[in-house]
């Protein structure tokens, strides 16, 4: 019972962040690009000199990061048979070291959490069901980024975190946004950022960077246009630190006597 109970419990709290509907056939609108109110740069025609250099000094500054930890909080609307719009949301704590290491926990508004450990060479998933410790583990297919990639094709998990941990994220988004400008100044939770306003294929996006020598994501909203309803994502980051100092044993687990291991990994 606990290993269905963790299945269940597991493939919906790490779905696809960035996933928050199914996708219709019928609902598909023909789009217009957005519009561009300054000059585009030769690299990224459709997108405005000012946003990419903006995208892409926050998209370097992660990759070039050799460690970092931060907190997200993120919501994602789900459309009901009746039209109702529901909001679900997580609590995401991540600590990365590069190139193999990681820590990052999930946990729903309800207090259920799971916890994905990278220790470099093994992935463990845990979590506490039924008052048990259950979990599983499998061997760790390389760096941070081979991980990720694993867990989102195996696992449907971490797409969009993979995305924001690769240290090829400026290729990542470059093929990603279409067009995109730049809308100005404003702060969030009191941190002053620089606005994006960008699109997709299917998705408007619309991205918060921290103005300054540390040019994180501060928050990000997604409305997916081509699904029923354009229902939205939102995600809104805080607690950066590019200097952490990672406690002992932080990217280690080692289970308790009482854990239960059940076979996740090879289902």
């Amino acid at each position: 019972m606990k290993k269905l109970i963790f299945l269940v419990f597991i493939s919906v709290m790490l779905r696809p962040i960035l996933v928050c509907a199914q996708e219709t056939n019928t609902h598909e609108e023909a789009v217009s690009s957005a519009t561009v109110y300054s000059p585009t740069t030769a690299d990224q025609p459709g997108v405005s000199k000012e946003a990419w250099d903006i995208l892409t000094r926050m998209t370097e500054f992660i990759s070039a990061a050799h460690g970092f930890t931060f907190v997200l909080n993120m919501g994602h609307e789900v459309l009901q048979d009746n039209g109702q719009r529901l909001e679900f949301g997580s609590y995401i704590t991540a600590e990365l070291r590069r190139p193999s290491q990681g820590r990052v926990r999930f946990e729903s508004r309800d207090g259920d959490s799971v916890t994905i450990i990278l220790d470099g060479e093994t992935i463990s998933a845990f979590s506490t069901i039924e008052n048990t410790l259950v979990y599983d583990t499998t061997r760790q297919p390389g760096d941070i980024d081979a991980s990720f990639d694993y867990l989102t094709d195996q696992l449907g998990t971490f797409d969009q975190l993979r995305d924001f941990f690769s240290i090829d994220l400026t290729e990542t988004l470059s093929s990603l946004v279409k067009s995109g400008y730049y809308v100005g100044e404003s702060k969030i939770a009191g941190v002053l950022c620089d606005n994006l306003a960008m699109r997709s294929e299917n998705e408007d996006i619309q991205l918060w960077v921290t103005k300054g020598s540390i040019p994180a994501p501060r928050r990000i909203v997604v409305t997916y246009r081509t699904i029923e309803g354009q229902p939205q994502f939102w995600a809104q980051f805080s607690e950066w630190n590019f200097s952490p100092e990672f406690s002992d044993g932080v990217f280690t687990f080692s289970p308790p006597e009482d854990a239960e291991r059940i076979d996740f990994f090879s289902q």
